[in-house]
């Protein structure tokens, strides 16, 4: 019975610490800036948070005149309907 446990144990913990494993990248918390995701206007820094496809994102508006900001990846994002949409959300995590 005690093999059983202290094998068990020592398994246990070579999985929790296998060397050379990378830690899951942690996103950023979303800060309100253009294109982070939000759940309503209060999310976002501009107040306007609108969905797009199946992301809801702090966007702002855009003409021909005022172009879009590029996104996190540096890709040119279209105006659509006069709102910057982004085809995906920045890298950060709802607080």
């Amino acid at each position: 019975m005690r093999s059983t446990a202290f094998v068990l144990a020592v398994g246990l913990a070579s999985l929790a610490a296998c060397s050379g494993d990378q830690p899951p990248d942690v996103p950023n918390t979303c800060t309100g800036a253009v294109y982070d995701l939000c759940r309503d206007e209060h999310d976002c820094a501009v107040a306007n948070c609108r969905p797009f496809g199946s992301i809801q994102v702090c966007t702002q508006t855009c003409t021909d005149q005022t172009p879009c900001p590029a996104d996190e990846n540096g890709d040119a994002v279209p105006c659509t309907g006069g709102f910057c949409a982004p085809t995906a959300a920045n890298n950060c995590k709802l607080p």
